[in-house]
């Protein structure tokens, strides 16, 4: 097993990695890898997952956490990764490597490790599962670990996925073997500052992201030297606007949110040595001492064109709380979710700006107040809270949320339990998400999964649903309905002289004519092409009644349907021109209850009995018996 040490005491590196160095450099260049290692460890935007030489796991830290939803100890020393990940694609991945080594190699761990076993850089594609069972893609750097005699010691496993940039907070005891692993990693450009911006550590990744040899940057330029000039610009404008104080377009810009303390993520174009071009995502970090002076700057760059799962649409997470203290307030404050922390009575501790947005209220009026203040169901928000206690975790609580102004806005709540170091429980952690967006693009989506498109009417699914529940409510009240087929008569001749889009105004104008001659609770739907389908639903319990009425509703169709249409319509470039056009309807007609066929035979029986309508000559209604 790997022997652990508190992340607060990890070894400086010896001192020949700074041979050759005057004292003073020397001591400086140690206290910036230091703290450079302490801000990599304390980042929860990259799951870290360590395992012994076996593969079993023994750090599982913060942002693996997150990821994947397990507490450490539901991991540590029983699983390894290859039990997180997908099954198939790990038989594929040992299938391949099996090929393109030349050696037989196990569908499990030594599937996920081999290459970096032989001291070959790996990273790859690969699905992990979380512990609700979803599953979703990961990007993965592996490195192997080793000790002072280059023995393998254990493996790194560093992480991305689409959602979210993923920090880690956990630490190793062989400290400078996982310094040296990323920082000798090509997947990663890493890149560390003196205070004033002049490039003092420019790693491997970096090396091969931009070009350049780590001699020829460093004690020479700052990072905005190899950063597009134009969006340096743009990027000192908006953040001078938005911060409401002068920003200057060079380092400064780059830099300015993460020395007020603000974990800071932006986009940016690199510019390699050979002049060309490419998108980077930069995540910086102040790196401080011991007083908290800032010493320099970490920036973390990840090259969009290889890694474009990275920033694709987020998806919904739950937030994990280990201990409030672990997380840095510029996590709390970049986070888009409205974030807040209660104590086990529902009292607000602390809140991030996107819930002061979300609730018009400020910090100092937020902490102190009851959370169920700011919902519209105060009773189901006290609920939320009290399920997150007894449960120790709530996912896609759907609440309301109201601001002082009585805006409303429909959030997805999660939440989780927090502890301090002693697991003591200090209160809930909670995320609010607002979904309006979301609600109403699922009611679209909907809408257009059940609905014909031209006309608006149910489609064939949403009428097949109708007719179930109008039969099940006949079944209830015990009376009849009916269901009429109609097809309509001369409406080819239109559609081959003057064309589909007239076809489409007269079907408009034909669905906006039957609707208006039936009631709101009854159904009208386009079956397809010219054919339409009307449910009269709880008609007497008399058949012979209830064939009288649906009767009247097919003899007033006829009507209705007879009646000229006149079809308006311009071409780009062209006149206006009219064109009418009389089209009548051949309708068939049953009348059921619930138990007298399924849902197929009574369309099959109103599309014979309007088969013999359209043979009889149209424009005339029959009855299948």
């Amino acid at each position: 097993m790997i022997q652990l040490q508190p992340s607060h005491a990890l070894p400086a590196p010896p001192a020949s990695d700074a041979e050759g160095l005057p004292e003073g450099p020397r001591q400086e260049a140690l206290l910036i890898a230091g703290a450079l290692q302490k801000a990599i460890l304390s980042s929860a935007n990259f799951s870290s997952i360590a395992t012994d030489a076996k593969g079993v796991i023994q750090i599982f830290n913060v942002g693996a956490e997150r990821m994947l939803g397990y507490a450490a100890a539901d991991v540590v020393n029983k699983i390894t990764p290859a039990d997180i990940s997908d099954p198939d694609e790990v038989i594929a991945r040992a299938k391949a490597l099996t090929n393109e080594l030349g050696t037989p190699i196990a569908p499990g761990f030594e599937a996920l490790v081999f290459k970096a076993s032989r001291g070959i850089e790996d990273i790859y594609e690969l699905s992990y599962i979380r512990k609700d069972g979803s599953h979703f893609p990961a990007v993965v750097s592996v490195t192997a670990l080793r000790d002072k005699l280059d023995s393998i010691i254990g493996y790194l496993l560093i992480g991305t996925d689409n959602t979210a940039r993923k920090q880690a907070e956990d630490a190793l005891r062989k400290a400078g073997a996982l310094q040296a692993a990323i920082f000798n990693s090509a997947n990663f450009s890493s890149i560390a500052t003196d205070a004033k911006g002049v490039i003092q550590i420019f790693n491997v990744g970096a090396e091969r992201m931009l070009g350049y040899a780590a001699l020829e940057v460093m004690d020479k330029i700052t990072p905005a030297d190899i950063s597009d000039p134009n969006e340096l610009i743009v990027r000192a404008r908006t953040l001078s606007a938005e911060l409401e104080t002068p920003i200057a377009p060079g380092f400064e810009a780059l830099v300015f949110k993460a020395s007020r303390g603000i974990e800071d993520i932006y986009e940016l174009t690199y510019i390699r040595k050979d002049g060309s071009r490419f998108p980077a995502v930069v995540s910086v970090t102040a790196l401080r001492d011991e007083q908290n002076a800032i010493i320099g700057y970490l920036l973390i760059g990840t090259d969009n064109t290889m890694r474009k799962q990275i920033e694709a649409e987020q998806k919904l997470l739950g937030q994990r709380l280990r201990d409030h203290q672990f997380y840095t307030r510029s996590l709390f404050e970049a986070n888009i979710d409205a974030l807040m922390t209660t104590d086990p009575a529902g009292i607000i501790t602390d809140v991030n700006k996107q819930m002061e947005l979300l609730t018009s209220c400020t910090r100092d009026e937020l902490i102190g107040a009851p959370f169920k203040n700011y919902f519209t169901d105060p009773a189901r928000a006290e609920e939320a809270i009290m399920l997150a206690l007894t449960k120790k975790k709530v996912t896609n609580y759907e609440l309301t949320a109201r601001n002082r102004d009585g805006k409303q806005t429909v959030v997805s709540y999660n939440a989780t339990t927090f502890y301090d170091r002693d697991r003591r429980l200090q209160g809930v952690f909670a995320a609010a998400r607002d979904i309006t967006e979301l609600k109403l693009a699922e009611k679209q989506i909907l809408d257009l999964a059940l609905h014909d498109s031209l006309t608006c009417l149910p489609n064939r699914r949403l009428l097949t649903e109708r007719l179930g529940q109008t039969m099940q409510a006949g079944k209830r009240s015990r009376r009849f309905s009916a269901l009429m087929f109609l097809d309509l008569d001369n409406f080819k001749p239109l559609n081959d002289t003057h064309g589909h889009y007239v076809g489409d105004l007269l079907l408009i104008e034909v669905a906006r004519r039957i609707s208006s001659c039936v009631r709101a609770v009854d159904v009208v739907a386009r079956f397809g092409g010219d054919e339409f389908v009307v449910i009269l639903s709880e008609l007497a319990q008399d058949k012979a009644e209830s064939t009288l009425q649906s009767r009247v509703v097919a003899e007033k169709l006829c009507v209705t349907l007879d009646k000229p249409y006149v079809l308006s319509y311009q071409q780009e470039g062209k006149s206006a021109v009219t064109v009418e056009h009389r089209c009548t309807a051949s309708i068939g007609v049953v009348i059921f209850k619930d138990h007298e066929g399924s849902q197929d035979d009574i369309l099959k029986w109103a599309d014979a009995a309007m088969y013999q309508a359209k043979v009889a000559g149209g424009n005339t209604i029959r009855y299948y018996a």
